[in-house]
Protein backbone atom coordinates (compact mmCIF):
# COMPACT_ATOMS: atom_id res chain seq x y z
CA UNK A 1 0.00 0.00 0.00
CA UNK A 2 1.35 3.30 -0.90
CA UNK A 3 2.44 5.65 2.32
CA UNK A 4 0.99 8.55 0.68
CA UNK A 5 -2.72 7.49 1.24
CA UNK A 6 -3.05 8.57 4.99
CA UNK A 7 -5.26 11.26 6.32
CA UNK A 8 -2.80 11.57 9.21
CA UNK A 9 -0.84 14.50 9.11
CA UNK A 10 2.72 14.86 10.22
CA UNK A 11 2.11 16.87 13.18
CA UNK A 12 -0.24 14.50 14.52
CA UNK A 13 -0.31 11.29 16.77
CA UNK A 14 -2.32 8.57 15.23
CA UNK A 15 -3.07 7.35 18.83
CA UNK A 16 -2.14 3.94 18.60
CA UNK A 17 -3.90 1.96 21.02
CA UNK A 18 -3.39 -1.73 22.98
CA UNK A 19 -5.22 -3.92 25.45
CA UNK A 20 -5.07 -7.39 25.92
CA UNK A 21 -7.79 -10.01 26.06
CA UNK A 22 -8.26 -13.86 25.74
CA UNK A 23 -4.39 -14.45 25.52
CA UNK A 24 -4.44 -11.58 22.66
CA UNK A 25 -2.80 -8.34 22.44
CA UNK A 26 -5.05 -5.93 20.09
CA UNK A 27 -4.23 -2.97 18.43
CA UNK A 28 -6.29 -0.64 17.17
CA UNK A 29 -6.82 3.15 16.69
CA UNK A 30 -10.48 2.91 18.29
CA UNK A 31 -11.73 0.23 20.92
CA UNK A 32 -14.09 -2.31 19.95
CA UNK A 33 -17.41 -3.24 21.57
CA UNK A 34 -15.92 -7.22 20.92
CA UNK A 35 -12.91 -8.67 20.70
CA UNK A 36 -11.41 -9.15 17.14
CA UNK A 37 -9.97 -12.13 18.18
CA UNK A 38 -12.82 -14.44 20.09
CA UNK A 39 -15.48 -11.86 19.52
CA UNK A 40 -16.18 -11.48 23.09
CA UNK A 41 -18.27 -8.48 24.46
CA UNK A 42 -15.23 -6.07 25.40
CA UNK A 43 -17.51 -5.55 29.13
CA UNK A 44 -15.31 -5.07 31.99
CA UNK A 45 -17.96 -6.44 34.75
CA UNK A 46 -18.75 -9.06 32.21
CA UNK A 47 -15.42 -10.24 31.50
CA UNK A 48 -13.94 -9.83 35.36
CA UNK A 49 -17.47 -12.04 35.73
CA UNK A 50 -16.36 -14.73 33.15
CA UNK A 51 -12.91 -15.15 34.50
CA UNK A 52 -13.70 -15.30 37.92
CA UNK A 53 -16.70 -18.37 36.96
CA UNK A 54 -14.22 -20.15 34.77
CA UNK A 55 -11.47 -20.10 37.68
CA UNK A 56 -13.48 -20.82 40.63
CA UNK A 57 -13.05 -24.23 40.74
CA UNK A 58 -8.83 -23.24 41.31
CA UNK A 59 -9.78 -20.58 44.31
CA UNK A 60 -9.47 -21.59 47.75
CA UNK A 61 -10.72 -18.63 49.26
CA UNK A 62 -12.57 -15.26 48.91
CA UNK A 63 -9.60 -13.43 48.47
CA UNK A 64 -7.43 -15.16 45.75
CA UNK A 65 -11.35 -14.93 43.87
CA UNK A 66 -10.96 -10.87 44.49
CA UNK A 67 -7.10 -10.74 43.04
CA UNK A 68 -8.21 -12.79 39.97
CA UNK A 69 -10.74 -10.84 39.72
CA UNK A 70 -8.66 -7.92 39.71
CA UNK A 71 -5.90 -9.24 37.53
CA UNK A 72 -8.88 -9.63 34.74
CA UNK A 73 -10.12 -6.09 35.06
CA UNK A 74 -6.38 -5.27 34.50
CA UNK A 75 -5.58 -6.81 31.30
CA UNK A 76 -8.91 -5.20 29.83
CA UNK A 77 -7.62 -1.80 30.35
CA UNK A 78 -6.07 0.02 27.35
CA UNK A 79 -3.14 1.84 26.58
CA UNK A 80 -1.60 3.97 24.50
CA UNK A 81 1.18 3.34 22.69
CA UNK A 82 4.48 5.89 22.97
CA UNK A 83 4.75 8.39 19.75
CA UNK A 84 8.47 7.97 18.81
CA UNK A 85 8.59 11.33 17.12
CA UNK A 86 9.27 14.44 18.22
CA UNK A 87 9.25 18.95 16.89
CA UNK A 88 12.54 19.34 16.32
CA UNK A 89 12.28 23.21 17.67
CA UNK A 90 10.72 21.69 21.03
CA UNK A 91 13.88 19.91 21.72
CA UNK A 92 16.68 22.62 21.93
CA UNK A 93 20.59 21.56 22.02
CA UNK A 94 19.62 18.29 20.41
CA UNK A 95 20.75 16.12 17.49
CA UNK A 96 17.21 15.39 15.26
CA UNK A 97 17.21 12.96 12.40
CA UNK A 98 13.74 13.17 9.80
CA UNK A 99 13.28 11.22 6.22
CA UNK A 100 15.42 13.63 3.38
CA UNK A 101 11.89 13.77 1.68
CA UNK A 102 8.98 13.70 3.29
CA UNK A 103 7.90 12.29 6.37
CA UNK A 104 8.36 8.91 8.62
CA UNK A 105 4.91 7.68 8.88
CA UNK A 106 3.50 8.53 5.26
CA UNK A 107 6.48 8.13 3.46
CA UNK A 108 9.46 6.84 4.95
CA UNK A 109 10.31 3.43 3.37
CA UNK A 110 13.48 0.88 3.55
CA UNK A 111 15.31 2.92 0.79
CA UNK A 112 14.71 6.61 1.70
CA UNK A 113 17.72 9.00 2.87
CA UNK A 114 17.91 10.03 6.00
CA UNK A 115 19.00 13.21 7.08
CA UNK A 116 20.30 14.73 10.55
CA UNK A 117 20.93 18.00 12.33
CA UNK A 118 21.38 19.93 15.31
CA UNK A 119 19.25 22.34 17.26
CA UNK A 120 20.53 25.73 19.46
CA UNK A 121 19.31 26.32 22.91
CA UNK A 122 17.21 28.27 21.23
CA UNK A 123 15.55 25.37 19.20
CA UNK A 124 17.13 26.75 15.76
CA UNK A 125 17.94 23.98 13.70
CA UNK A 126 21.37 23.91 12.03
CA UNK A 127 21.75 21.87 8.98
CA UNK A 128 24.34 20.73 6.48
CA UNK A 129 23.40 19.49 2.82
CA UNK A 130 24.08 19.93 -0.61
CA UNK A 131 22.87 23.34 -0.41
CA UNK A 132 25.51 24.45 2.28
CA UNK A 133 25.14 25.12 6.33
CA UNK A 134 21.92 26.46 6.87
CA UNK A 135 19.69 27.52 10.03
CA UNK A 136 15.93 27.48 10.47
CA UNK A 137 15.04 29.83 13.13
CA UNK A 138 12.41 28.25 15.73
CA UNK A 139 9.65 31.54 15.05
CA UNK A 140 9.81 29.84 11.13
CA UNK A 141 8.90 26.35 12.53
CA UNK A 142 10.08 24.09 9.27
CA UNK A 143 7.48 21.96 8.42
CA UNK A 144 10.07 19.36 7.21
CA UNK A 145 11.15 19.28 10.71
CA UNK A 146 7.94 18.59 12.30
CA UNK A 147 8.22 14.59 12.76
CA UNK A 148 11.99 13.76 13.88
CA UNK A 149 13.72 11.58 15.79
CA UNK A 150 15.13 12.68 19.19
CA UNK A 151 19.33 10.78 18.60
CA UNK A 152 20.49 12.52 21.78
CA UNK A 153 20.85 16.03 23.55
CA UNK A 154 22.24 17.39 26.46
CA UNK A 155 21.07 18.47 30.57
CA UNK A 156 20.37 22.15 30.17
CA UNK A 157 23.47 23.34 32.31
CA UNK A 158 25.75 22.33 28.96
CA UNK A 159 23.35 24.41 26.86
CA UNK A 160 25.35 27.72 26.65
CA UNK A 161 28.94 25.54 25.44
CA UNK A 162 26.95 23.80 23.59
CA UNK A 163 26.04 27.42 21.64
CA UNK A 164 29.60 28.26 22.02
CA UNK A 165 30.85 25.07 20.02
CA UNK A 166 28.32 24.81 17.69
CA UNK A 167 29.08 28.74 16.82
CA UNK A 168 32.19 27.73 16.37
CA UNK A 169 32.20 24.12 13.85
CA UNK A 170 29.94 26.92 11.79
CA UNK A 171 32.80 29.89 11.64
CA UNK A 172 34.78 27.46 9.48
CA UNK A 173 32.70 28.65 6.06
CA UNK A 174 34.96 26.78 3.80
CA UNK A 175 34.49 23.88 5.53
CA UNK A 176 30.93 23.65 5.64
CA UNK A 177 30.50 25.28 2.22
CA UNK A 178 28.25 24.56 -0.95
CA UNK A 179 31.51 23.18 -2.89
CA UNK A 180 33.01 21.32 0.04
CA UNK A 181 29.70 19.12 0.43
CA UNK A 182 30.84 15.22 -0.86
CA UNK A 183 27.14 13.37 -0.55
CA UNK A 184 28.74 10.14 0.15
CA UNK A 185 31.36 11.15 2.76
CA UNK A 186 31.31 15.33 3.61
CA UNK A 187 27.54 15.45 4.41
CA UNK A 188 25.08 15.99 7.01
CA UNK A 189 26.72 13.01 9.33
CA UNK A 190 30.07 14.41 8.81
CA UNK A 191 28.49 17.98 10.20
CA UNK A 192 26.99 16.83 13.29
CA UNK A 193 29.67 14.20 14.35
CA UNK A 194 32.14 17.25 13.86
CA UNK A 195 30.42 19.05 16.20
CA UNK A 196 30.30 16.65 18.98
CA UNK A 197 34.10 15.98 18.70
CA UNK A 198 34.39 19.47 19.41
CA UNK A 199 31.76 19.20 21.98
CA UNK A 200 33.24 16.98 24.26
CA UNK A 201 30.24 15.78 26.21
CA UNK A 202 30.66 12.41 27.80
CA UNK A 203 29.55 8.92 25.90
CA UNK A 204 27.65 11.16 22.82
CA UNK A 205 31.03 12.60 22.09
CA UNK A 206 33.29 9.27 22.22
CA UNK A 207 31.01 7.66 20.20
CA UNK A 208 31.21 10.69 17.64
CA UNK A 209 34.59 9.51 16.94
CA UNK A 210 33.43 6.90 14.52
CA UNK A 211 31.08 7.01 12.24
CA UNK A 212 29.76 3.66 12.95
CA UNK A 213 29.94 3.64 16.52
CA UNK A 214 27.94 7.00 16.46
CA UNK A 215 25.05 4.96 14.65
CA UNK A 216 25.17 1.46 16.16
CA UNK A 217 24.45 3.09 19.55
CA UNK A 218 22.51 6.26 18.63
CA UNK A 219 20.78 6.03 15.52
CA UNK A 220 20.10 2.45 15.21
CA UNK A 221 18.00 2.13 17.98
CA UNK A 222 15.87 4.76 17.36
CA UNK A 223 15.33 3.96 13.74
CA UNK A 224 14.37 0.24 15.19
CA UNK A 225 11.67 1.88 17.32
CA UNK A 226 10.27 4.41 15.04
CA UNK A 227 10.42 1.21 11.77
CA UNK A 228 7.74 -0.87 14.17
CA UNK A 229 5.98 1.98 15.02
CA UNK A 230 5.90 2.79 11.62
CA UNK A 231 4.74 -0.77 10.26
CA UNK A 232 2.19 -1.29 12.93
CA UNK A 233 0.26 1.97 12.18
CA UNK A 234 0.20 1.32 8.72
CA UNK A 235 -1.11 -2.08 9.18
CA UNK A 236 -3.74 -0.32 11.10
CA UNK A 237 -4.28 1.89 8.41
CA UNK A 238 -5.06 -1.03 5.96
CA UNK A 239 -7.17 -3.07 8.29
CA UNK A 240 -8.27 -1.08 11.10
CA UNK A 241 -7.34 -3.27 13.82
CA UNK A 242 -4.07 -5.90 14.28
CA UNK A 243 -4.68 -9.01 16.66
CA UNK A 244 -1.15 -10.52 17.77
CA UNK A 245 -1.58 -13.87 19.65
CA UNK A 246 0.34 -14.38 23.14
CA UNK A 247 3.39 -16.85 22.22
CA UNK A 248 3.72 -19.44 25.26
CA UNK A 249 6.77 -18.22 27.59
CA UNK A 250 8.69 -21.79 27.99
CA UNK A 251 10.07 -21.68 23.99
CA UNK A 252 13.43 -22.55 22.91
CA UNK A 253 15.41 -19.57 21.57
CA UNK A 254 16.10 -20.53 17.77
CA UNK A 255 19.09 -19.28 16.64
CA UNK A 256 17.77 -18.83 12.81
CA UNK A 257 16.72 -15.27 11.73
CA UNK A 258 13.31 -16.42 11.14
CA UNK A 259 12.64 -17.31 14.81
CA UNK A 260 14.17 -13.85 15.26
CA UNK A 261 12.23 -12.26 13.01
CA UNK A 262 8.44 -13.65 14.13
CA UNK A 263 9.19 -12.74 17.65
CA UNK A 264 8.89 -9.08 16.43
CA UNK A 265 5.78 -9.46 14.54
CA UNK A 266 3.47 -7.81 17.76
CA UNK A 267 5.81 -5.08 17.24
CA UNK A 268 4.71 -4.22 13.59
CA UNK A 269 8.77 -4.83 11.87
CA UNK A 270 11.26 -7.15 11.49
CA UNK A 271 14.73 -6.72 12.18
CA UNK A 272 17.18 -6.67 8.84
CA UNK A 273 20.77 -6.72 7.75
CA UNK A 274 20.28 -4.51 4.47
CA UNK A 275 21.72 -1.63 4.43
CA UNK A 276 23.76 0.75 1.61
CA UNK A 277 26.86 -0.03 0.50
CA UNK A 278 27.60 3.29 3.18
CA UNK A 279 25.12 1.86 6.03
CA UNK A 280 22.80 4.12 5.37
CA UNK A 281 21.59 5.33 2.30
CA UNK A 282 24.16 7.45 0.39
CA UNK A 283 22.58 11.14 0.18
CA UNK A 284 22.49 11.19 3.83
CA UNK A 285 24.66 9.78 6.43
CA UNK A 286 27.70 7.40 5.07
CA UNK A 287 29.15 4.60 7.68
CA UNK A 288 32.87 4.04 6.85
CA UNK A 289 35.05 1.46 8.21
CA UNK A 290 35.71 -2.23 8.35
CA UNK A 291 33.52 -3.20 11.11
CA UNK A 292 30.30 -5.30 10.20
CA UNK A 293 26.82 -2.49 9.07
CA UNK A 294 24.46 -1.58 11.28
CA UNK A 295 21.18 -3.83 10.89
CA UNK A 296 18.85 -1.25 10.35
CA UNK A 297 14.50 -2.28 10.75
CA UNK A 298 12.88 -3.03 7.94
CA UNK A 299 9.80 -1.14 7.35
CA UNK A 300 6.54 -3.88 6.67
CA UNK A 301 4.84 -2.42 3.36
Amino acid sequence: MSATTSTTTITSDPGILCFHHCNAKVFCFTLPHTCPHCNAPLDADADVDADVDADADAQSTMDMGATAAASAAARLLPFRLPYPFVRATQHPCAIVLRPSTGDFLNDYSNATDLHIAVTTSGGDIVEFDRDGLRRHRRDDNPREWWQSLLVGDVPEPWHDYWDEMLQQICAQSMRWSVASYVETSHNCYAFVLAFLQALGHGQLSEAARSKTAFCEKYIVPRTTTAGKYISLYRRLRRNGVHVHRQQPKLRTKLKSSTASSSADVCDGARSTSKTSANGFASNSIGIIGSRPRPKLCTIEE
